[in-house]
């Protein structure tokens, strides 16, 4: 369990709001004040005093000084039934703060930069400022965000600049085990929270499911019929995500509810808005506080949500056992993914590539360790970055991705702090950290590669997935870098989708809604050491489904530094799990797909932006539809490759890197091997074609160069600077200095390893990636 924070809870009224407090409770954190914001007249912040905490608690307490109730119909915060959030103060025994809605939805993007006093995402500022006055230990928000990007960024934008870590423990819940759209209310109903229909706003739910209790079985098989007559079957629907319904807490467990909010018939008035509208207007209610002796509503805790899905939970099972055994247990995925060898056989010519993508290597040299701080290498490192940007007429808004390579994880924060400093837009590049050690060049303690990719105004705009909350789907980002950035390329496409490319950050096994690292079994650590491999690759699919990823080109398994044996053990076990993953599955029916994932207040409020989070297809990945072999030979899984290096983030033992996921594209895969000395794969999508060449282990120099050589000659490409090696993973134990030697331009994206090991174990002397430019 990570350590305690004390929570701001922004509260609605509606259910999720609520039930996101009651997952605080359950990750051990402490709630120390309401927060709510509303539609009135005044601007004025007002405070309401925490009820008094007496022995015999008062009664009941009455809705009073109640303004004439009306709909903002805000595009940010739910505000129907916004007289009744008086009442949760005493109903919850919080203090409740409270501010006046100003501005509007002036930034209408999924992206949110600061900084514009009109849009009504800043009221959210004077609120939490003032609470923080009175409560200086609050240290973090929480909100009820599940599908809302929109609403999930400006949010996490208002937490940071004031220092507060951002939780939405709700974030993605339809897609959590057991992955269906109704998990989120049954599991409210399983905890006893009353929530009530306050305003419906669909063509498939009338006036006749205002105020029914929303988390009962009965409501839920009721409004998923009525739904889905209309086509509205799933995508958050039936949570009202789309705006289908809102909804008011009036009661719920003990541990969190001291007293419920009674609401009379003759004090609720239907309001009728036309276009298939309608809500109730609250005219009264009350306060009736719960006697402990013998009114409790069950305390019982929120389900627990599984941290592996289905398939992420067989994978784990398949790995145990010795490296030898783990070689044969997945018989099954080996038969699809077997490759055959195709000797003397050059690929067809490639198709040069109209997009601008530039591999740049920044480092300071010239001055030993000894001689200059961290900081000040890192700093001279970065001014190098910048010029290389001016040159090129580039910003750094245009880095696709970095991969920064330290001598020592002890200076990630040193460099990370300079670092950070260059991005001070919304979304920055997607980012590796790994560290080196000793392998470094004895007077350069950080590499950084990077990738920069000119924009073209003629295709759509870059999309950014940037999840800076705490929650259970996958790990927040807590540093200058986003999850994923996805570029769009040329594309011959003739369906609605553009072709886009994607980087993605590396994944290191964190638990999502503490932070921490799972703790090693003290009985059996390779056991440990499985639970994190699978669970980090679960962060990698799920960031590439969100990012609509069909097919990744190549993946690399980063694996801090051990012993020989165990590091051959470690290898093997990433090895299966990735191969675990890759098993086509059988045919599946319709009803035991999972439903897409959608942005619906996003495509509700910015219908047709090209920027729309939303889709209606499917997202599988891999998708084995899109993929094929080029002499229709059977599967191949993208190639997979163990590095070992000195340190991993967090000390981590493993960190998943994903080279390039592909969006939207076919992908048409083939595999060269050439005497056992190397092979090379090739992923063709657009007309742009991505190689991997996997050369064997020599410790002979002539012999690796010749390898080397023979490897690029056999893709055979005419013309200068098609090809670009931009990644050269090395062994440097094939080094007799045992670390990196030779001219600076042999740094350019060099990737020193201690070991590096195939699919099978077998240790490998470098792996090179490639890709053709224009």
């Amino acid at each position: 369990m990570t350590d305690s924070l004390n929570v701001i809870a922004l509260i609605s009224g509606g259910k999720d709001s609520f039930y996101s407090i009651l997952h605080c409770l359950q990750n051990g954190h402490q709630v120390v004040a309401l927060g709510n914001l509303f539609p009135g007249q005044s601007s004025v912040l007002t405070s309401y005093p925490t009820p008094s905490r007496s022995s015999t608690p008062p009664e009941s307490s009455t809705l009073s000084d109640a303004v004439e109730e009306s709909d903002l119909n805000s595009f940010m915060y739910q505000t129907i039934g916004h007289t009744v959030i008086p009442l949760y103060e005493q109903a919850l025994g919080l203090p409740l703060y409270r501010q006046e809605i100003t501005g509007t939805a002036v930034q209408a993007g999924i992206t949110y930069s600061h900084g514009d006093s009109a849009d009504e995402t800043e009221s959210l500022i004077p609120l939490l400022k003032t609470i923080m006055a009175k409560d200086p230990t609050a240290n973090a928000l929480s909100t009820g965000a599940i599908l809302s990007t929109y609403q999930r960024t400006r949010i996490e934008s208002v937490a940071l600049r004031l220092g507060l870590t951002p939780l939405s423990y709700l974030w993605q819940y339809p897609i959590l085990p057991p992955g269906n759209q109704t998990s989120l209310l049954h599991d409210m109903q399983g905890i006893g929270l009353d929530a009530r229909i306050i305003k419906v706003a669909s063509g498939g739910l009338d006036e006749s499911f205002l105020w029914e209790n929303v988390a009962s079985a009965k409501v839920v098989r009721r409004m998923d019929r009525a739904l889905k007559r209309f086509g509205m079957d799933g995508n958050g629907a039936v949570l009202g995500e789309g705006g289908e319904f809102e909804t008011l807490v009036i009661d719920g467990p003990g541990n969190l509810f001291k007293g419920r909010i009674e609401i009379k018939e003759t004090d609720r008035k239907i309001v009728r808005e036309g276009g298939g509208s309608s809500w109730l207007r609250i005219l009264d209610a009350k306060v009736v506080m719960k006697d402990q002796r013998s009114d409790v509503v069950g305390t019982k805790a929120p389900r627990e949500l599984d941290a592996l899905e289905a398939r992420f939970k067989e994978a784990h099972s398949r790995l145990t056992g010795s490296p030898e055994q783990l070689m044969d247990s997945l018989s099954l995925a080996e038969s699809h993914l077997q490759m055959a060898s195709l000797r003397d056989r050059s690929f067809q010519e490639i198709a040069r590539s109209t997009s601008q993508t530039y591999n740049w290597t920044v480092f300071a040299e010239g001055k030993s360790s000894l001689e200059r701080t961290i900081t000040q290498e890192a700093e001279a490192a970065i001014a190098k970055m910048n010029q290389l940007l001016a040159d090129s007429s580039l910003s750094t808004q245009d880095i696709t991705s970095a991969i920064i390579i330290l001598r020592s994880m002890q200076d990630f924060a040193s460099i990370n702090k300079v670092y950070g400093s260059l991005f001070i837009f919304p979304n920055p590049p997607a980012r590796v950290t790994i560290s080196a050690g000793s392998l470094l060049p004895a007077n350069i303690n950080m590499l950084i590669h990077l990738v920069v990719h000119r924009s073209d105004s003629s295709l759509p705009q870059k999309r950014a997935l940037h999840v800076q909350s705490r929650s259970y789907w996958a790990p927040a980002n807590i540093g200058p870098y986003s999850q994923a950035i996805s570029i769009p390329i040329p594309s011959t496409n003739d369906e609605a989708d553009p072709t886009f490319t994607v980087a993605i950050a590396g994944q290191i096994p964190l638990l999502p809604a503490s932070m921490v690292l799972p703790s090693p079994s003290s009985k059996d650590k390779t056991q440990g050491f499985t639970y994190q491999t699978v669970l980090g690759l679960q962060h990698l699919f799920r960031i590439g489904i969100a990012t609509k990823t069909t097919w990744f080109t190549s993946v690399v398994a980063y694996l801090s530094h051990s012993s020989p044996s165990q590091s051959h053990e470690r290898a093997c076990i990433a090895a299966q799990a990735w191969r675990s993953v890759h098993i086509p599955p059988a045919d599946r029916s319709s009803d035991d797909e999972d439903d897409p994932v959608r942005d619906l207040w996003e495509e509700k409020f910015h219908a047709g932006m090209e920027i729309r989070g939303g889709s209606d297809k499917e997202i599988v990945l891999p998708n084995w539809e899109l993929a094929e072999r080029l002499d229709g030979e059977g599967d191949v899984a993208p190639p997979f490759f163990a590095a070992e290096v000195e340190e991993l983030p967090r000390g981590s033992d493993i960190e998943w890197h994903a080279h390039l996921g592909i969006a939207g594209a076919r992908v048409t895969v083939e595999v060269r091997e050439k005497n056992n000395c190397w092979t090379i794969y090739k992923s063709r999508f657009e007309g742009r074609e991505e190689f991997v060449i996997i050369i064997a282990y020599t410790t002979d120099k002539s012999t690796f160069k010749r390898w080397r050589e023979e490897a690029l000659a056999f893709i055979r490409v005419e013309g200068e600077g098609v090809v670009d090696v931009y990644l050269t993973y090395l062994d440097v134990t094939t080094n007799e200095h045992g670390s990196v030697e030779g001219s600076t331009s042999d740094y350019k994206g060099l990737v020193p390893c201690r070991s590096l090991r195939d699919k099978s174990g077998r240790r490998l002397s470098a792996v090179l990636l490639l890709h053709n430019i224009s």
